[in-house]
């Protein structure tokens, strides 16, 4: 008798403990069955793990309703290098969404470099904040190196026109608009015109949310992918597959598309420098262009990458969600007229392509921006 009852203790002992570790179940997800001191990167629901010993709770690892961090709980957790935000994880008021900064890290001072176009923009910066205007200096500075090339119609519906008595003041002081510079680490000449608009695209609209696309992607990266969406279609007969089209074709300097390797720096660099001066109204676009052409060039693709696209998956989403129609009726028609721009009237539209041709175009896509992430860290090392 007294074998027995060891015996059925020992088993009601193995199953207790056996279950630690099991997934779990509760309204606000899916886990694991830990202890409450190893719920570190996630939050703990109780009366979820009912066969473990006290302290086993229910682990839940979930994101943000809006993918934009983790959920934690804030009584046991920090959120190092993020900001709180409530209302979107489930759980009590503890279970709050932890953001991290999308903002590219601030780098350390540039060393002097002799370049003329930091000498232009510190000219006009100089002129900006003497200016009498109601718009910070940087805007204005991207604002005349835009005004000669975007700034008709379709880019003042867009992010807006430029201020016309700043551009009236700089010409009074006997500056003209200059169009090059050489780029450091290609040898390319970078178009200012585009790399100006561009900035004060990401300046003015700041960036998206999650995987959703918005005007300032348009400005730079988004509008270079749609008209080369519209290039692929031209020559679809030739290359069937968007995927092998991106990888042979985009962001070379050997192709004459309108997606150069060119245009992949120019967009680089304004989505960088342009988060850093949105993110600090005291810093300086001379200065923070002086960081890129000083050194900084040699991380742009990593920093633009990770900043805007995270990752290759967030990347072929966000590449999808820029061909896509969405709620901007502005951007939603100024996408047709870049697709046609290109591929002609009779075009097939994004809106168009089977799932199957969409997911191989967007991965080519992906995997060709981060291909060249992977040389540059390799050039670096």
């Amino acid at each position: 008798m007294l074998f027995t009852s060891l015996s059925i203790i020992a088993v009601l002992i193995g199953v207790s403990i056996a279950s630690i570790g099991d997934v779990c179940r509760a309204p606000q997800g899916s886990g694991t069955c830990k202890s409450d001191n190893s719920c570190t990167a996630g939050f703990t629901v109780i009366d979820a793990c009912p066969n473990d010993p006290v302290g086993i709770k229910c682990c839940i690892q979930a994101a943000c309703k809006d993918n934009s961090g983790q959920c934690l709980d804030k009584s046991r957790t920090s959120c190092a290098g993020g900001t709180w935000k409530t209302n979107l994880c489930p759980g009590g008021d503890n279970v709050q969404c932890c953001q991290k900064s999308t903002t590219p890290p601030k780098p350390p001072p540039p060393a002097p470099v002799a370049n003329p176009f930091v000498d232009y923009l510190r000219r006009l910066h100089e002129l900006a904040t003497g200016y009498k205007g109601d718009r910070p200096a940087n805007q204005l500075v991207m604002e005349w190196l835009k005004h000669e090339e975007y700034n008709g119609i379709e880019w003042k519906a867009l992010i807006g026109g430029v201020d016309d008595g700043f551009i009236e003041h700089v010409e009074k002081a006997g500056i003209s608009s200059m169009a090059t510079f050489k780029d450091p680490e290609y040898g390319l000449d970078v178009k200012i015109s585009h790399l100006g608009a561009c900035m004060n695209g990401v300046f003015v609209k700041g960036p998206a949310a999650g995987t959703d696309t918005n005007r300032a992607d348009v400005t730079g990266w988004g509008g270079d992918w749609m008209t080369f969406y519209g290039e692929w279609r031209r020559d679809s007969d030739d290359e069937p597959k968007g995927g092998k089209y991106c990888l042979d074709h985009m962001c070379n300097s050997v192709d004459d598309t309108t997606f150069k390797l060119r245009d992949l720096v120019e967009d680089a660099d304004c989505y960088n420098v342009g988060m850093r001066l949105r993110a600090d109204p005291n810093l300086k676009i001379a200065d923070e262009m002086e960081r890129v052409l000083a050194g900084g060039y040699k991380t742009r693709m990593k920093s633009f990458m990770e900043g805007r696209f995270k990752d290759r998956a967030t990347a072929q989403a966000i590449a999808k969600s820029m061909l896509l129609p969405g709620d901007d009726v502005t951007v939603n028609a100024g996408r047709i007229r870049l697709v046609q721009q290109k591929g002609g009237f009779v075009v097939k539209l994004p809106l168009w392509l089977s799932d199957e041709d969409m997911d191989d175009l967007t991965k080519g896509f992906a995997d060709r921006l981060f291909g060249i992430v992977q040389l540059e860290n390799a050039a670096s090392k």
